[in-house]
């Protein structure tokens, strides 16, 4: 039996087929590549505009919520007047 391990012979021919194969392909990603930029400014603008709708509205709703609470918070210091005027 001989020890030899199987071997392959590789020639310059293939290996410039591989280096070719890999050339069109990376020049079919480079003709994609402004497409791809373009679709991500476009997301990050529409991103933006979304987080500064989100934005306002949360101040909005804030606004509103310390507005209830300092009512109820006045009401309630005012209740012990208005039951002894009431006088029940």
């Amino acid at each position: 039996m001989s020890d030899q391990e199987p071997s392959m012979r590789v020639t310059l021919r293939d290996v410039y087929t591989i280096v070719m194969d890999l050339k069109s392909q990376l020049e079919k990603l480079n003709q994609n590549l402004p497409t791809t930029a373009q679709k991500l400014e476009e997301h990050e603008r529409e991103t933006k505009e979304q987080f500064e709708d989100f934005e306002n509205r949360l101040r909005v709703v804030e606004k509103r919520m310390w507005q209830i609470l300092g009512i109820a918070g006045f009401i309630a210091a005012g209740m012990p007047v208005i039951v002894r005027f009431i006088g029940v």
